[in-house]
């Protein structure tokens, strides 16, 4: 049947054949093992990294939030000041405790007496005209829209310079 002398042979080729199975399995577990290593590692690199940017993101975020809300606080209470101090001027206009006026041009004839004309210091006063209540409530309106107006010119720029205004047309 199987000569004597191929014994020893087939079963060293057995050995050998199993001895080589055997390594190569073994090799490519610690392949495989360092691969996993590897890969676990760059996957935790990677989710510290997300980690940290995500909690700068959140530390930008909550500042750029804290200073939107200042911006906003101010732009709210300038308005209020701008609608205090209008009401402000249009009482104590109302009240006789504030009397606005414009310069007019003096008359050209005389004045029935010289001495009624000439101020404590000997210099002519110059001649004004009290404004109407209708003339006041205009002039003190349009001057608290310009001032509604500059608040909000400084809100925009508030806006535009936390990065809030885009141009995306």
């Amino acid at each position: 049947m199987i000569n004597s002398k191929l014994v020893p042979a087939i079963v060293v080729m057995l050995l050998l054949g199993l001895s080589h199975g055997l390594t190569y399995r073994s090799g490519q577990r610690a392949e495989r093992q360092v691969w996993q290593l590897k890969t676990t590692t760059s996957e935790r690199d990677n989710t510290a990294t997300i980690n940290d940017l995500q909690q700068q993101l959140r530390r930008k975020e909550s500042a750029a939030s804290s200073a939107l809300l200042a911006a906003e606080t101010r732009y709210r209470e300038g308005l209020l000041n701008v609608q205090a101090e209008k009401n402000r001027i249009l009482s104590d206009a109302a009240a006789g405790r504030l009397r606005l006026s414009v310069p007019v041009k003096p008359a050209n004839c005389p004045a029935a007496s010289a001495a009624a004309n000439v101020a404590e210091d000997g210099a002519d006063p110059a001649p004004r005209a009290e404004l109407s209540d209708s003339a006041t409530e205009f002039l003190v309106g349009l001057a608290s829209e310009a001032d509604a107006v500059a608040v909000e010119l400084n809100r925009c720029a508030d806006r535009k310079f936390l990065g809030l205004e885009r141009n995306d047309f």
